[in-house]
């Protein structure tokens, strides 16, 4: 087995998270009713984006936390199910799910606070979520069809939280490495047009590693620049 390469890890993550950032939009653009879709036809397809959402978040955290062997067994290189993914990690590692952060500018530099967010998707809603995609996205049985109620406004506005949700999580956030040996500092948005991740390790009194690694979008794709 190779060993665990952080640099190919991050990459792998960060083009995931352009992945993402493009769905999100997707999103609020089919709220707004840019995408010209119908009510209806609007929130199946905001529900299509959290399930992909969803397993790009699984996906992701699977290559951050490669360092475990769980992560590199064959039964996780195969699965495709968000929530198994992200039950085997937690079971190995129960802090792999992401955090949501708040970064603010001080005299010394950033102060950076976890789970500061009260409205940020947790793990629980997670599962939640994933499975709600599911219940949407498949049309039922004849016997579901005979007796399901008409689409109202909670059902509307229940797409909104979702998506308020996981851009709280996401825009901004953290993954903790295993065993202490550090973690990833994501943003979405960047000065380059793409999302970047600092890792940090190596803590000591006063003293921190951190090594930045930067994603910019040329024509469309997303391409990887190290700094």
């Amino acid at each position: 087995m190779e060993p665990f390469a952080e640099e190919t890890a991050v990459r792998g993550y960060l083009r995931l998270m352009y992945e993402l950032a493009i769905r999100i939009a997707l999103v609020a653009r089919a709220c707004t009713g840019e995408l010209n879709l119908s009510p209806p036809y609007a929130r199946e397809y905001c529900y299509l984006q959290f399930r992909r959402i969803c397993e790009l978040v699984a996906l992701g955290c699977l290559q951050l936390h490669g360092d475990l062997p769980a992560a590199r067994s064959s039964a996780a290189k195969k699965e495709w199910n968000a929530e198994r993914i992200m039950k085997l990690l937690q079971r190995n590692h129960p802090h792999s799910f992401p955090q949501s952060l708040t970064r603010t500018k001080t005299d010394g530099g950033w102060h950076l606070e976890a789970n500061s967010k009260p409205n940020a998707l947790t793990f629980t809603e997670f599962k939640v979520l994933y499975n709600k995609c599911g219940e949407v996205l498949h049309r039922g049985t004849i016997r579901t069809i005979e007796t399901e109620a008409p689409i109202g406004k909670l059902d509307y506005d229940e797409v909104i939280l979702w998506s308020h949700k996981l851009v709280d999580l996401l825009n901004e956030h953290v993954v903790a490495r295993a065993d202490g040996k550090g973690l990833y500092h994501i943003s979405l948005k960047t000065d380059s047009g793409g999302p970047s991740c600092s890792v940090f390790s190596g803590f000591s009194a006063g003293a921190v590693n951190v090594a930045t690694y930067n994603l910019e979008a040329h024509e469309g794709a997303p391409e990887s620049d190290v700094t």
